[in-house]
């Protein structure tokens, strides 16, 4: 069916909504939006105009649409919000299709069917069409970070004066469209669509329609107070970031790290302030901001504990109906976040408390929640509930808990499963020389419990996680960590491990020959010391009896293996190869022992663990050479 053009169009103000435009042609031509829509090929059954139309136009509704208006290539997506998509993230997660979008979009601070407006800007600019048809319904304001209108210097207003009705927002008796009342016409577009209340005209009569003007609220630009000039100074960061083509024109149209995440990071912030309040109730820039806050909350806290029949209770989970609040909650979540550029570990001490709060008076799947936000790394990090350095091992899984609680230039490749004993010297004296020099067992629970710190910073995770990156067993782990903090916590000594720890990690940020201690594991995964070389080694030493047996060239293979990889041999290839086949290790451990214990290291036995130190060392070498670093 082809579509014919309308006897008289109007061309799309700038940043107007489609039910804006749909209000304006209606008002135009005299018929009702309902009757405009189907000529522009835009309803449904029963002449509905769905709501998800807002977020994006099928592409047979915008072929009809460009047709019936007269419009021009991209002036029909220019109507939703899809152009807003890649810059705002909560839009992008929208999925098109069903009123369960709605409830989402609400939750999830993507937009809200109901506009907010600015009386002023719906009065127009004085041009002669705006001054007939009234002045754009923009398309910012379904965005809940939408709160004032810098062009006006004021706040935006969300409901009518006269009835206390929401733009665009469906009486209980109508499905979620586009435009409430759609099939009643004669009313200008700034004019409410509501019904009044019954108890306004009187019983047994039939509720009229408001038709309040909404645009006849406008206000004199004046001189505004200090909470209105910071809620201005940040809605034009918001508008920067949320049409950043308006405001760079010229650039590419990418972005950094930072603003990708800026909107995501100021949503998470500001649930926080939520959640945690009256803990937060410092990042208030003022008192009155305070209090806008915890009127807000008040209400919000009433809602969720006393929900209203049929409005469910994730509704509160929305951004602030009113602007003024929701500039409030926003500008302390501002507050809160800081220069995240330039306090990484500030921003940390800052969310911590809040988070902790947050998380212990709410919802047990709360923490749950702000993981599966896609905030920025920082942030991230400074949300992570951590137990001595590590994310905590307990709970869901998810993704967000591998994000690394350091900025490193070194990568979990760069991490051996053991300390090298020289990086211990270097960087551990502190605590090494309280323990009892004859005790060598804490340094080794030591040494691998900082590699599995190493690897929380450059990769994240768990330390179960940690640990299995390196291959450590996982009771293994627990037992040094357990040692580690009976010997540390007591004392107070465990900032001393993360001030080591933290010198190590900027030891390896500076090195540029690191070593590629994953690709020396894999690379000796089914190594074994060649036979010619067992004989090699041996060579000359008559007093050792049977140097070539499968014992002593699993045990040798084993210690080669730890000196290359910087491992345990209780986990090298050749130990775990009999466990796996279900025979004794004792004779290979044993050996082992014999070599490695001091005491036992004279004459022929000496001289062969010089040897084969020596003979790692060479291999060692040679993996750096043939893996470029590694």
């Amino acid at each position: 069916m082809t579509t014919r053009p309308l006897a008289r169009s109007l061309a799309p103000l700038p940043e107007e909504s489609l039910p804006g435009l749909l209000l304006r042609l209606a008002y135009r031509l005299d018929r009702s939006p309902a009757r405009i829509a189907a000529l522009c090929g835009l309803s449904r059954h029963q002449h509905r105009l769905p709501a998800e139309y807002l977020i994006a136009l099928p592409a047979e509704s915008m072929k009809a649409l460009m047709a019936a208006a007269s419009l021009r290539e991209g002036e029909p997506d220019a109507l939703t919000l899809s152009a807003m998509a890649a810059s705002y993230p909560p839009l992008a997660t929208m999925r098109v299709g069903g009123s369960r979008n709605m409830a989402s979009a609400r939750r999830t601070w993507a937009f809200s069917l109901s506009s907010r407006y600015c009386p002023n800007c719906l009065a127009g600019d004085g041009s002669a069409i705006q001054n007939a048809y009234g002045g754009p319904w923009r398309l910012r304001w379904h965005i809940p970070v939408s709160f004032a209108c810098t062009t006006h210097s004021r706040l935006l207003e969300c409901g009518c004066p006269q009835c206390g009705g929401h733009p665009n927002r469906p009486s209980n008796t109508e499905r979620q469209g586009l435009i409430t009342q759609r099939t009643i016409g004669g009313l200008h577009p700034a004019q409410c669509r509501h019904h009044l209340a019954p108890e306004t005209v009187g019983a047994g009569v039939r509720t009229p329609l408001c038709a309040a003007r909404l645009d006849k609220t406008g206000c004199v630009a004046g001189e505004p107070d200090s909470d209105l000039v910071m809620m201005l100074g940040l809605q034009r960061r918001i508008d920067r970031n949320l049409t950043p083509a308006q405001h760079s024109p010229g650039t590419s149209g990418t972005y950094s790290s930072q603003d990708q995440h800026f909107f995501s990071d100021l949503i998470a912030a500001a649930q926080l302030i939520r959640l945690s309040w009256p803990d937060s109730a410092r990042f208030a820039p003022s008192s009155s901001i305070a209090e806008l806050i915890a009127r807000h909350v008040a209400a919000w806290t009433a809602l969720r504990e006393n929900p209203s029949p049929g409005r469910r209770v994730r509704d509160a989970w929305a951004a602030p109906q009113d602007p003024a609040q929701c500039a409030a909650l926003l500008l302390a979540a501002d507050t809160l976040l800081g220069d995240r550029d330039q306090d990484g570990p500030g921003l940390r001490e800052r969310i911590q408390p809040l988070a902790t709060a947050a998380f212990t008076r709410n919802e047990a799947n709360i923490s749950a929640g702000f993981r599966r936000m896609d905030v920025s790394p920082k942030l991230s990090r400074a949300l992570a509930q951590r137990s001595l350095g590590f994310n905590r091992a307990g709970g869901h899984h998810h993704a967000r808990k591998h994000v690394p609680s350091r900025q490193c230039h070194f990568g979990i490749e760069h991490v051996p499963a053991l300390l090298p004993e020289a990086w211990l010297a270097a960087h551990f004296g502190d605590l090494t020389s309280l323990w009892n020099p004859g005790d060598v067992w804490k340094p080794r629970h030591l040494r691998r419990v900082a590699s599995l710190k190493l690897v929380e910073m450059a990769g994240g995770g768990t330390w179960p996680h940690c640990a299995a990156t390196l291959g450590i067993p996982w009771a293994t782990a627990q037992r040094s960590l357990t040692v580690l903090k009976q010997s540390l916590l007591p004392g107070g000594l465990w900032p001393l491990f993360e001030t080591a720890v933290e010198s190590v990690a900027q030891g390896l940020d500076a090195d540029a020959s690191r070593v590629d201690f994953a690709a020396r594991r894999r690379r000796l995964s089914t190594w074994q010391v060649p036979v010619e070389d067992i004989a090699g080694l041996a060579a000359g030493l008559v007093r050792l009896a049977n140097v070539e047996s499968p014992v002593t060239r699993a045990a040798v293979s084993a210690l080669v293996w730890a000196r290359v990889t910087q491992g345990d041999h209780l986990h090298s290839p050749p130990v775990q190869a009999l466990r796996e086949a279900q025979q004794s290790t004792k004779p290979v451990v044993a050996a082992i022992g014999q070599l490695q214990t001091p005491s036992n290291r004279r004459g022929a036995r000496l001289l062969l663990f010089q040897r084969i130190n020596e003979y790692a060392d060479g291999l060692a070498q040679a993996c750096h050479e043939g893996c470029g670093g590694g």
